[in-house]
């Protein structure tokens, strides 16, 4: 007799385990059980909820402190900028000007321009060069430097 195929045999066991006395005696939960199982989920997403929210209470005041150092600091460039203004607005700052960059002067005063003369440089003396070892050293000497890198054995 052949063999019924695997899932039509897994579903016939499954189907018969339903339909056995212990599955239709009672119920999966009863009312209370329904009931406690609610209160449960709803206290763990009243509390996820009361986390949530202390959470964002905590990160309100966070940046609070850098927010009042940055407006003391805007504050003085205020100040700065104000006064750097009025100086610029002023008669000192035009004759400032007039004598620093634009190269004029009072009636009566001389402008003295300084020359400066160049002078030749004189050309650096050369050091002596210095002696190779290589060339002094006998030839198993030279050998011995340029394979080991060391210092010649002593005699």
């Amino acid at each position: 007799m052949p063999q019924p195929p695997l899932a039509a045999n897994i579903w016939h066991m499954v189907k018969k385990l339903f339909e056995s006395r212990v599955f239709r005696s009672r119920p999966l939960l009863n009312l209370p059980q329904v009931f406690f199982l609610l209160v449960i989920v709803g206290s763990i997403l009243v509390a996820i909820d009361l986390n949530r929210r202390a959470q964002a209470g905590r990160l309100v005041g966070s940046g609070e402190e850098a927010l009042r150092l940055q407006v003391e600091r805007e504050a003085t460039r205020q100040v700065e900028l104000q006064a750097t203004l009025e100086y610029v607005a002023s008669d000192d700052y035009v004759a400032s000007y007039a004598r620093n960059e634009g190269g004029m002067i009072l009636p009566g005063e001389r402008r003295i321009v300084p020359l400066l003369q160049e002078a030749t440089p004189e050309p650096t003396a050369l050091p002596p060069p210095t002696p190779d070892p290589a060339l002094q050293a006998r030839p198993w000497q030279a050998w011995w430097r340029l394979l080991t890198d060391a210092p010649q054995p002593a005699r």
